[in-house]
């Protein structure tokens, strides 16, 4: 049964449609609205949606990069790519993910994290638009650290709510960047290694925006916990990622072209599902600026 707005701490119930609540954890699916048609109203009542699902999508809208930029611009302030990441040239503030005969980003983009995690204000949203989607395959996983935290025992929950985490780009990138394929991948990466040295994260963060308590680590991009051993640090990490990535958690979307979806990287990790062989898939992603994690 679809979700009416007033649910969601809507005081009316809103022209924008129907939202259908995914799974139990996270994400919605919202119909019967024209991305390219948003007013003020429209744009806060999709935020409050946002903020309750954590990840919610639109099919069949296939915007334009303009217009995929304006929407996101709608949002937030739109952050630049980072060097390890490929962008559209005619529109730089889009990254472009691609895929084709099991080379590209996807091959390198299917362990959880949170986007740009080891940035000292890591993004607070992403936006996608599907543009070519495999024949089969292509899914992406999307998995609520909201849910995560709260069925997590009370001892375990006082412990790391003192904890700090560094996170850190390079270690995942280098695979992908110094693939003899990326020409001036070692540029790239040096590049992003001045940019983005890595920054130190509570293990718990405090949702700026709904107060609740999400954790924020991930596989990609947490390589320490600090004031542990790294024998300690190593299988903590370990067993709150094995926590994060329970199926309970999680949602799955299956991907058409014109789908846009929006996440949020303050309290959901997502992951790409390579199963597509050497289909060819493109996506294009925009990220907003967030605030220093508390």
């Amino acid at each position: 049964m679809p979700i009416l707005l007033s649910f969601i701490q809507s005081e009316r119930i809103s022209e924008l449609s129907k939202v259908q609540q995914l799974t139990g954890a996270i994400g919605a699916e919202v119909t019967g609205v024209n991305l390219r048609e948003l007013d003020n109203e429209k744009i806060s009542d999709l935020w409050d949606i946002f903020l309750r699902f954590q990840a919610i999508f639109f099919r069949d809208q296939y915007l334009s990069p303009k217009e995929l930029l304006h929407l996101a611009n709608s949002f937030g302030t739109v952050l630049q790519p980072h060097a390890g990441l490929t962008n559209l040239t005619t529109t730089p503030e889009i990254m472009l993910a691609e895929t084709r005969d099991g080379e590209g980003f996807g091959k390198y983009n299917t362990r959880w994290h949170s986007d740009v995690s080891f940035d000292q204000k890591p993004p607070s949203a992403s936006i996608i638009q599907a543009v070519k989607v495999p024949p089969q395959g292509g899914d992406t996983l999307f998995a609520s650290m909201y849910a995560a935290y709260d069925s997590l025992s009370e001892p375990l929950k006082e412990m790391i709510d003192k904890l700090q985490a560094l996170h850190e780009g390079a270690p995942a990138f280098s695979w992908a960047l110094l693939d003899p394929a990326n020409i001036d991948g070692a540029e790239r990466l040096e590049k992003m290694n001045q940019e983005s040295p890595g920054a130190v994260h509570p293990v718990v963060r405090i949702h700026p925006e709904t107060n609740r308590k999400a954790i924020y680590i991930n596989r990609s991009f947490t390589t320490r916990i600090l004031g542990l051993s790294e024998v300690e640090s190593r299988n903590l990490i370990d067993l709150l990622c094995e926590h994060c990535e329970q199926v309970a958690f999680q949602m799955r979307w299956k991907w058409a072209e014109g789908d846009i979806g929006i996440w949020d990287n303050r309290c959901a990790m997502h992951c790409a599902v390579m199963d597509y062989g050497k289909a060819h898939r493109v996506m294009h992603r925009i990220t907003l600026q967030g605030d220093r994690p508390y």
